[in-house]
């Protein structure tokens, strides 16, 4: 065989291992493009979802009734820690990291225990004018099922949710008192219980359900417009609390910007860090103190 044989033949098996080659390509990416469509048009099951985050944390978050995602914020949390450890070690180095992020901990858990009990609190705004209108099919002669399915509609969530589970257990064969039951047991505040307690007692003995139920639900708006009264007394309380709360770290962080000095004795040397932890932790300290003075609560 000639040179211009061997030659030409090793080319003929490149370009057939080539094209080999090409094909696999293209059927891989072909299968790829496929699957990614089978899992766009197939949804995600929800556990999938929720397994990595904490079931303490999405309590916690839907106790505050703060408007965040669980799964966002569990899968943004370790960025923010990322970040606050990065600023702490470009300005102080691995002990200002530290504590800003123990710091930024604590703002987040004293955020959250200030916030306590939102969602119930709007739950309850809620359910006086959701009691009205069950009264009112009640007195237009409907269940109190019925009822309950037509305040459900005309209610926003989370006390809509609420009643549309109710009225969907009650179909399911559950006993409407029974149903009513396991609302309070959810929703354990004293207004919940307080407006299940008049229901169930007119799907027990009967009687004039509505009467009962405009009772209740005028007893609620009159809680109420207390609590919304003492809370308006207390506007200038609260604001002193947030000026004591914000007032000495935006003086620190303005002292330590301008003076290279303080910024280095804060931030660079044992006896900085302590006297910087230290006025961190009192300031929290008093402003959970002003909080729990101007608590509202029955």
């Amino acid at each position: 065989m000639s040179p211009f044989d061997a030659s030409g033949a090793t080319a003929g098996l490149l370009a057939g291992a080539l094209v080999l080659a090409t094909a696999a390509a293209g059927r891989a990416a072909l299968a790829a493009a496929r699957a990614g469509t089978v899992a766009r048009r197939v949804p995600a099951r929800p556990d999938a979802l929720a397994r990595p985050v904490p079931q303490w944390f999405v309590d916690a978050l839907a106790d505050t009734d703060g408007g965040l995602d669980p799964i966002t914020a569990w899968r943004r949390l370790p960025w923010a820690v990322a970040v606050i450890a990065l600023v702490g070690l470009a300005f102080g180095g691995p002990a200002l990291a530290a504590l800003l992020v123990g710091s930024a901990a604590v703002a987040a858990r004293v955020w959250v225990r200030s916030r306590r009990g939102q969602a119930s609190a709007r739950l309850d705004r809620a359910l006086p004018t959701a009691l009205e209108a069950v009264a009112r099919s009640l007195r237009s002669g409907a269940a109190l099922g019925h009822a309950l399915a037509e305040a459900a509609d005309a209610s926003l969530d989370p006390l809509g949710a609420e009643l549309r589970r109710v009225t969907v257990e009650a179909a399911a064969g559950v006993s409407l008192a029974v149903a009513l039951e396991g609302l309070a047991e959810r929703q354990p505040s004293a207004a919940v219980r307080l407006a299940v307690a008049a229901m169930a007692l007119g799907v027990d003995t009967g009687g004039a359900q509505a009467r009962a139920i405009d009772g209740v639900a005028a007893t609620l708006r009159d809680r109420l417009a207390v609590e919304a009264d003492v809370r308006a007394l207390s506007s200038q309380a609260r604001a002193s609390a947030v000026v004591i709360g914000v007032a000495p770290a935006v003086f620190g962080g303005l002292a330590a910007v301008s003076d290279r000095q303080t910024a280095a004795f804060l931030f660079r040397t044992p006896l900085g860090l302590a006297c910087l932890a230290g006025g961190l932790g009192l300031d929290a300290l008093s402003w959970m103190w002003m909080r729990r003075l101007m608590r509202v609560g029955p």
